[in-house]
């Protein structure tokens, strides 16, 4: 789907959502400037750690910007591992097993 532009734009809008309810994803924006926006969307997504940040953004209402969320509509940069990791965490917060939210 669309260009690199378009992602980045994306990434900057769910900042601002963010910051404009009072979260500030600063962890998320610092492996952004070290590894880019995509590896970095990977790395956390592939964890198996509980993202404190997808909790903060769920518990906002954001989920649709969440990091999960746009590997899901931005899939083609974006490897297998990361779509369903991406997908998993969708599935159980849809499911109510999703801890914490």
């Amino acid at each position: 789907m669309g260009n690199v532009d378009e992602l980045e734009s994306f990434i900057d809008e769910t900042i601002h959502q963010a910051v404009a309810k009072h979260y500030m994803p600063t962890t998320f924006m610092q492996m952004r400037t070290r590894w880019g926006t995509v590896e970095a969307m990977r790395r956390l997504v592939i964890s198996g750690d509980i993202q404190s940040g997808f909790t903060r953004l769920v518990g906002l209402g954001l989920v649709d910007y969440s990091i999960e969320a746009t590997i899901l509509k931005f899939p083609s940069y974006f490897d297998k591992d990361a779509r369903e990791a991406a997908q998993w965490r969708l599935n159980q917060l849809k499911s109510g097993e999703y801890p914490n939210a």
